[in-house]
């Protein structure tokens, strides 16, 4: 038999046979499968069902389909996915699945049962997290009767202390560190405000007495070093004002210019994300967004938004995507006092309430959600305002949590035994 006849028929074939196979790897990656009934190519959404941790079940309309980490190609349309684990909350939300489109479930369980850890036993007033929420810093009073030898410990001794937020494998140099001590007949921080600066770098404490002591929070400060700083304190609040407007300004201007007229104008409390491609804001007047101020992304969310904004709601702007949610946050209206004014004899400059603000829902270190407190609850929610869990249930001081910088754990404070500790104590709860 002479083949030499066949070698083009041969080498059409085989071309034909790769140009085809490229085709078809093309589509699949798209999202295409072959449907074997109508005999042609069904485009599809590509899920990929992402959690942390990983190896939870992965339900679509209430059916088990996978584990996570996943991708599943489902047909386009409207589905329930949820997102299981032995010992965790879970996890569901409606995604809509568009052809040739990647949609990520990106879900963070948190546990059912955290565990409570004390990381203080002497007490802890005053409690302030910086700026850039990756230390807390607090005061240890002075014991009202002599410690035993067994409490009087370095960790115990009265003062002001740092405490890191920072979480690592290797938890080297992270225990607590003083930067000053309370001396009882020379100075006691225990009856002080504590202030931090923009840049998190130093502490100012106010005394009831009218002193003002700027302290260095990254090392211990010597009594001969702490000095009243009274006459030189309005410039040095003017700077840090004009400090804490620069950098807010510098982030402003990454958002399109529309947006920041009208947060400028009708928006009030405004706060970024750890990575900055998010803002939360509470609305003080009506306004629209405008649509289209940035260009579409591939694989946005598809979960309700809210461009029109209305007084008193809290929101968050995605500035990647481009998208409005509104958070199902109360904001507390103020409760009118009845009782007569009466003006204070030693009242506080205005330049210290630049410094302090009020509780609202705060970032959680993913970028990706938002926590408060609820009256004994701590309530999380995801930016888009979906799966809004309580993720800690129990009594704690003054609404104070805060989370760790890898999102690992809670800072709360509290008193476990309200009838024998007269002071409340900083506490550790397990995320992970």
């Amino acid at each position: 038999m002479n083949l030499s006849k066949y070698r083009m028929f041969f080498f059409f074939a085989i071309i034909i046979f790769v140009l085809s196979a490229t085709f078809l790897a093309i589509k699949f990656t798209q999202g295409y499968r072959i449907d074997f009934v109508n005999k042609t190519l069904r485009p599809t959404g590509l899920l990929v069902a992402v959690s942390n941790p990983v190896g939870a079940e992965v339900f679509v309309n209430g059916k088990l389909k996978e584990a996570t980490n996943s991708n599943l190609a489902l047909s386009p349309g409207e589905y329930q996915i949820g997102i299981k684990k032995s010992g965790f909350l879970p996890w569901q939300k409606k995604l809509l699945l568009k052809k040739e489109l990647i949609t990520e479930t990106n879900a963070f369980l948190f546990p059912e049962i955290p565990d409570l850890k004390p990381l203080t036993f002497n007490g802890a007033l005053q409690p302030k997290i910086s700026p850039d929420s990756s230390r807390i810093i607090y005061i240890v009073p002075i014991p009202e009767t002599k410690t035993s030898t067994a409490s009087a410990t370095l960790a115990n001794l009265p003062g002001v202390w740092v405490m890191d937020l920072t979480d690592s494998f290797f938890p080297l140099n992270k225990e607590p560190r003083q930067i000053a001590k309370s001396l009882a007949k020379v100075r006691d921080f225990g009856s002080t405000e504590l202030f931090w600066s923009p840049d998190s770098r130093q502490v100012l404490a106010v005394f009831k007495s009218g002193e003002k002591i700027l302290l260095d929070a990254g090392q211990f400060n010597l009594e001969s070093s702490l000095i009243d700083i009274t006459s030189t304190l309005p410039s040095l609040i003017s700077s840090w004002q004009i400090e804490a407007k620069t950098r807010e300004q510098a982030k402003l201007r990454r958002l399109p210019i529309p947006l920041q007229e009208i947060l400028a104008q009708n928006a009030k409390e405004i706060s970024f994300s750890p990575d900055g491609a998010k803002i939360t804001y509470i609305a003080t007047a009506s306004a629209e967004i405008p649509e289209n101020l940035l260009p579409s992304i591939f694989s946005a969310s598809t979960q309700k938004q809210n461009r029109q904004i209305e007084p008193g709601n809290f929101y968050v702007y995605d500035a990647k995507e481009d998208r409005n949610f509104l958070i199902p946050f109360k904001i507390l209206s103020p409760t009118p006092s009845l009782v007569k004014k009466v003006k204070s004899p030693t009242p506080t400059p205005p330049y210290f309430s630049l410094l302090t603000t009020n509780f609202s829902p705060l970032w959680f270190p993913t970028s990706r959600h938002l926590f408060w407190a609820e009256g004994e609850k701590v309530i999380v929610c995801e930016y888009d305002g979906t799966n809004v869990t309580t993720i800690y249930s129990g009594p704690f001081e003054k609404s104070f949590v805060v989370a760790s910088s890898g999102g690992n754990r809670l800072i709360i404070l509290t008193k476990l035994n309200p009838s024998e500790e007269k002071v409340p104590n900083l506490f550790s709860v397990s995320l992970r």
